[in-house]
């Protein structure tokens, strides 16, 4: 059985009842403890002045601090092992558990936390990267508003999210309400263009099917793009950019956007400097927060449409008006990844 604990009322209560001349064994039985647990306390007071307890050192530490800063090392070397890996390679020999690896890492100040996935940059990749934008690093707004970004995201009917968890007791998984349901390939998906300037935004295009470079040409350039651009002076005719996807790269598109637009170089593996992929995750948050959500894909083009006529603007010119600093911090990490 557990021992009570004295609160500090009591034993300031036992301090005022012995100074009354009380002795040990009456307050024992008056306040029902032990005559013992009296005498230590009031010795306690008489030595330290103080009834409080003293601080105690808890449970010896298992590893030293040479051996702390071991696991740190080995951590940044392998930063996405598990804490049971973790333990293995840290002291094969020590019986340690699971739990000691997580307290070491979170008293130095670490914790586990959501991956950033970037794609993979090559040194090839990081030279391309920053030579684009060593050779725009000067460029003012009025250059950067003539560009064109455009870009193809694909959106899934049911979106599952990997980092989703559950509330719930102990051997309950298989209880239906904490079971998520899911369907193969996410129940389909569909696949929409856009292209926003800092001055203006296309008309969203669905895309059936796979895109081709035909497709590409007879549904996005014709009708939208050059369409578009035909209506700007030649002096401020905007500069069209996509990236080097292999529909945008056929033999026949590069021909036609050399004949009807001016085109924008692009360097391959660059999604972060192109501000119309945060647009794609501003579309994204708002289809999933719909309610009722969207049960068909018939529902999801029309609340892809939707969404896209209510980007606003001020949120597009945000996107486009911070250029500079997107090239700067590419810069600043040498062609590689960047936080946009």
């Amino acid at each position: 059985m557990a021992r009570r604990r004295l609160s500090e009322a009591i034993r300031w209560q036992i301090i005022g009842m012995h100074a009354t001349g009380a002795s040990f064994k009456a307050i024992g039985r008056q306040l029902g403890y032990h005559y013992t647990v009296i005498s230590r306390l009031v010795r306690k007071h008489r030595q330290t002045g103080a009834v409080k307890d003293r601080p105690q050192s808890g449970r010896p530490r298992v590893t030293s601090e040479r051996e702390d800063r071991a696991l740190l090392r080995i951590i940044r070397r392998e930063p996405f092992s598990t804490s049971t890996v973790l333990k293995r390679a840290w002291l094969p020999n020590r019986h340690l558990s699971t739990r000691t690896v997580r307290n070491r890492l979170k008293a130095a100040g670490m914790a586990a936390r959501r991956v950033i996935k970037r794609p993979r940059l090559t040194d090839d990749h990081k030279r391309r990267r920053l030579a684009w934008c060593l050779a725009r690093q000067r460029w003012n707004l009025r250059t950067w508003r003539r560009i064109h970004w455009s870009d193809e995201s694909r959106f899934l009917l049911h979106v599952t999210d990997g980092r989703l968890r559950v509330w719930r007791h102990r051997n309950t998984a298989y209880t239906p309400r904490n079971i998520r349901q899911t369907v193969p390939f996410g129940g389909g998906s569909v696949m929409v263009w856009g292209c926003i300037s800092h001055d203006c935004k296309l008309d969203l295009v669905t895309i059936r099917g796979n895109l081709t470079g035909d497709q590409y040409m007879r549904h996005v350039l014709e009708p939208v793009v050059v369409t578009h651009f035909d209506n700007h002076p030649l002096a401020t005719r905007p500069v069209y950019m996509d990236d080097n996807a292999r529909p945008h790269r056929s033999r026949a598109v590069v021909d036609y956007l050399q004949n009807n637009a001016v085109t924008l170089p692009w360097p391959a593996m660059s999604p972060d400097l192109n501000p119309l992929e945060h647009v794609w995750d501003i579309l994204g948050r708002r289809i999933q927060a719909l309610q009722p959500p969207v049960q068909t894909l018939r529902e999801l083009e029309a609340a892809l449409h939707r969404e896209w006529l209510q980007v606003t603007r001020e949120q597009i010119r945000r996107l486009t008006g911070g250029m500079r600093r997107r090239v700067d911090a590419a810069i600043r990490a040498r062609g590689g990844f960047t936080r946009y």
